[in-house]
């Protein structure tokens, strides 16, 4: 029962990227290699490309209100996902026009489209004109106030239980210190997304790398959510693999229930691959990737002794990687009704907001509750479709987004609250997308 691998030929043809991801398939999976694929795909050296046009940011980088390192790491690249979904309002583009160079040759690698009267670009058009002009600033404000107290809290909770793990040296308080850092670690994805700030490196808390995930996760995975550019479904392939092909027993039954119960395994196997990109030159060593040592510190210098400290440190992360590996994986991504690589064309066709619809759920037992919503990954399709926006604006735009899916006459279990979905309906159904071999075999048509 050995590991069957798609035929050498791209079976994914028919999902519409032009070519199969270089290094894709690299026994080092990490953010560095999936940039070095990308970059050697598009090939616009020193340039962006946005749509159909290539920009040299190159002066615009230190004056990045989001930050520098958002277009450090996509030089060469196309980033016609990642601008169109960071951006509402309409003044950008004349910003990006400044630093226009030419027209680029030849077709995007991807297969999403931006049309200005699409489903996506309509509905961003209708959010930028509601934020814009219907909610004041205090309103806006209040919001970001609401998820900047849970996360502040949360984190005030993980640092009580990591110093009373060390007065008490019990691994019982150590596993409720780990679930703080996990909720801490969730909740400040909100924040990695949006400009520099420091709550996003609550992230790093937890061996995970905040400047990694921004490029997994924020341009890989919400950019392409479960196509092949999608480093989170590719991260631990070929043995969790969520791709649509002939897969062996293993693969398909044995495999998957053998890595659930390892997943406390998660942060260090990151930990790990960090280590090796730093030693051979792929990235540098950043300030934020030394917090997990200074936990340990902490708890050694409150007076436990150092074996026992390193100990209680590894229970405390084992714990958080065990349950944010097990909430990621169920996070309203994993389903058979969802779009997964080897499907095939999209449902509703090639637009990028749709296709987000495709491959995202919200569910009915996380979504109206703000601490479930934003350590459980709550609120989803929206946040898909609006990364950069404060979590606490979200509600404020539903009524927005709802209308627009009823003008594009979407079926109705998008524009209806709650979702059918739950966490049980997701948990079972990450088993049966594992399972799965072959693509889903209609295609649902629009209808009022």
């Amino acid at each position: 029962m050995g590991f069957k691998q798609p035929a050498t030929e791209n079976p994914y043809s028919k999902d519409g990227f032009r070519k199969y991801p270089t290094l894709r398939d690299h026994p080092l999976k990490t953010a560095a290699q999936w940039l070095l694929g990308r970059v050697a795909d598009d090939g616009y050296g020193h340039l962006w490309r946005v749509g159909d046009q290539l920009y040299d940011l190159s002066e615009f980088i230190k004056i990045h209100p989001g930050g520098r390192q958002w277009l450090e790491v996509t030089r060469g690249m196309d980033i016609t996902e990642a601008f169109e979904y960071s951006h509402l309002s309409p003044h950008v583009r004349t910003v990006l026009a400044k630093y226009h160079v030419r027209p680029a040759v030849g077709p995007r690698n991807s297969p999403y489209t931006f049309e200005a009267d699409g489903f996506y670009m309509t509905l961003k058009k209708r959010v930028h004109q509601h934020l814009s002009t219907k909610v004041s600033r205090q309103e806006k404000e209040a919001a970001h106030k609401r998820i900047t107290i849970v996360q502040d809290r949360i984190l005030v909770t993980f640092f009580t239980l990591l110093i009373a793990t060390a007065w008490t040296q019990s691994y019982v308080v150590a596993m409720l210190a780990g679930t703080a850092l996990m909720l801490n670690i969730n909740c400040s994805h909100n924040f990695y997304h949006k400009k520099d700030n420091w709550r996003m490196y609550c992230w790093d808390l937890g061996l995970l790398s905040s400047y990694e995930w921004r490029i997994t996760h924020a341009i890989s995975h919400h950019g392409y959510t479960n196509t092949l550019w999608d480093f989170e479904l590719s991260d631990f392939e070929p043995y969790v693999d969520f791709r649509v092909y002939s897969k062996s027993l293993a693969q398909r039954y044995l495999i998957p229930l053998v890595i659930l119960t390892v997943s406390y395994l998660f942060f260090f196997i990151e930990a790990f691959k960090r280590i090796v990109t730093i030693a051979i030159g792929q990235q540098r060593l950043r300030p934020e990737n030394l917090l997990p040592l200074v936990q340990l510190l902490i708890i050694w210098f409150v007076g436990c002794p150092f074996v026992q400290a390193v100990k209680l440190w590894l229970v405390i992360h084992g714990t958080s990687s065990y349950l944010f590996a097990i909430v990621g994986v169920i996070a309203a991504h994993h389903h058979p009704d969802m779009y997964h690589a080897g499907d095939g064309p999209f449902q509703y066709g090639s637009d990028w907001g749709l296709g987000q619809l495709d491959a995202v759920r919200d569910r009915n037992d996380v979504d109206g509750v703000l601490l479930a919503e934003l350590t459980m990954y709550g609120n989803h399709v929206l946040h898909h479709l609006f990364p950069t926006l404060d979590h606490g604006v979200l509600d404020i735009i539903r009524p927005i987004y709802q209308q627009t899916c009823r003008d594009f006459k979407l079926p109705a279990e998008f524009a209806q609250l709650p979702s059918r979905y739950n966490q049980w309906d997701l948990s079972l159904g990450v088993l049966q997308q594992l399972a799965r071999t072959q693509p889903r075999l209609s295609v649902r048509s629009k209808s009022d």
